[in-house]
């Protein structure tokens, strides 16, 4: 009994990179915190008070730690799936939680080295569950669920590399195996309960159905034009109308089809711009 061994079709799968939009969101927190400093530059103008920008900045810490924290969750929002909502807040929850720790560590060893350990532990985090938590909240809950609704909406893009398909076929009759090349196909025909595979000067039958190796083989190079024939568009010489909506397909080898007018449309599609159609 003939056996067939075909190499699977590859499918590519294609997302954003998890640094992709690094860039913008560096600069939008960029923005943010020069605004923060220059609003409390307005504060300080307006209730008589000095400014001092390296302490403006020590206070705006908080937004810079979203840079590397939302780089991230969109990583594991991309290779984990977290659909749930529990575990959307539980992402969340431990998403302010590490920005919190991390920031009272930056914020501390910075107030020991430039500031002689002007703040303690204490005041910054109060100062920053008092003025900062709600922003922590915000950003990290807006940023999961726009996510995760986005990529709902815009499904991952998922792209068949036809140009590729399969490239060799292996028919098996009894103990001896033969390698066909994709390539070296002229054309592929019905004959139940077998299809026959033909190549330049030989013939082989195979136990797979019309449809079925249609589905493994390059469409843009192996076009149905019958249906129980399918032709590799390379072979094709040229194609002559028989001015009742019926075409002869000839074939490098000399073999000549009938290319049937239900599938005459598609086929001189793809074929107009590189072969010839004679009337």
């Amino acid at each position: 009994m003939t056996q067939t061994t075909l190499h699977k079709k590859t499918i590519y799968r294609f997302s954003g990179g998890t640094y992709k939009n690094l860039p913008q969101l560096i600069v939008i927190v960029l923005s943010i915190v020069s605004l923060a400093v220059f609003q409390d530059f307005l504060e300080s103008q307006r209730n008589g008070y000095s400014f001092y920008l390296s302490e403006s900045i020590l206070f705006k810490t908080v937004w810079f730690l979203f840079i590397p924290q939302l780089a991230l969750i969109k990583r594991i929002l991309s290779n984990q799936k977290i659909d749930s909502f529990s575990k959307k807040v539980s992402l969340i929850v431990l998403s302010i939680a590490i920005h919190l720790i991390v920031l009272t560590l930056v914020f501390s060893l910075c107030s020991i080295i430039f500031f002689n350990g002007s703040y303690s532990i204490y005041k910054i985090v109060s100062y920053t569950l008092a003025n900062d938590f709600y922003k922590l909240v915000i950003v990290y809950a807006a940023f999961v669920f726009i996510h995760k609704y986005l990529s709902n909406k815009i499904p991952e893009k998922v792209t068949l590399n036809n140009k590729i398909g399969t490239q060799k076929i292996v028919i098996a009759n009894g103990k001896k195996r033969t390698i066909l090349e994709v390539n070296d196909i002229y054309r592929i025909t019905a004959e139940t309960p077998y299809i026959s595979i033909q190549l330049e000067d030989k013939k082989y039958l195979h136990t797979e159905t019309l449809k079925s190796i249609s589905t493994q083989l390059d469409n843009s190079m192996f076009v149905r034009v019958h249906r129980s024939t399918i032709v590799n568009m390379d072979k094709v010489v040229s194609l002559k109308s028989r001015l009742n909506g019926d075409y002869d397909i000839l074939l490098k080898n000399g073999i000549e089809l009938r290319l049937s007018r239900t599938y005459a449309a598609n086929f001189k599609s793809m074929f107009k711009n590189t072969h010839q159609v004679s009337t």
